[in-house]
């Protein structure tokens, strides 16, 4: 398994702060890998959108990303407001997976033990307006799914031990 897909799923937020008069924003995610840039559709007057964006990215010894930038934002008509970030490790997008803060293991996608998660926004400065979570979820991609334990040992062998 020298050369993995990996998707990732920007499901949802929750909670998001209100940038817009109306009480609420109109939240749009850019997610950065290395020199990519993926970014969801803007779901108008909300505090709670639902995206449902995949995309996928290759992952092997010679093509180890560097950490996912996620950055949720709110679209104005002219221009856009702030309203979180998220830095997630690649070695460590799939600790959350099985429900707890760090009990995951590297799974296919469409594995029924592979749960979506949530990561907490973080402000840029004391100031930002930011609350809220986004629930994304991280999983190899090929036509057959895997014992899990092969996805370990495959995972294992580029970041180590678990």
């Amino acid at each position: 398994m020298s050369n993995l897909k990996l998707r990732i799923g920007i499901i949802s937020a929750q909670n998001l702060a209100a940038a817009d008069k109306t009480g609420y924003s109109d939240p749009y995610v850019v997610f950065r890998v290395d020199d990519k840039k993926f970014t969801t559709k803007v779901i108008k007057q909300t505090l709670d959108p639902v995206w449902n964006y995949e995309f996928e990215i290759p992952i092997g010894a010679d093509k180890m990303p560097r950490p996912f930038n996620v950055t949720v934002w709110d679209k104005d008509t002219f221009g856009r407001d702030f309203l979180g970030e998220i830095s997630i490790p690649v070695k460590n997008c799939f600790d959350r997976n099985a429900g707890g803060a760090s009990d995951g293991t590297p799974r296919h996608y469409n594995d029924p033990e592979n749960h979506p998660q949530w990561f907490s926004l973080n402000k840029r400065t004391e100031k930002s307006n930011v609350s809220g979570e986004v629930q994304m979820k991280f999983g190899f991609i090929e036509e057959h799914v895997r014992d899990p334990q092969q996805y370990i040992d495959a995972w294992e062998q580029l970041f180590g031990p678990m």
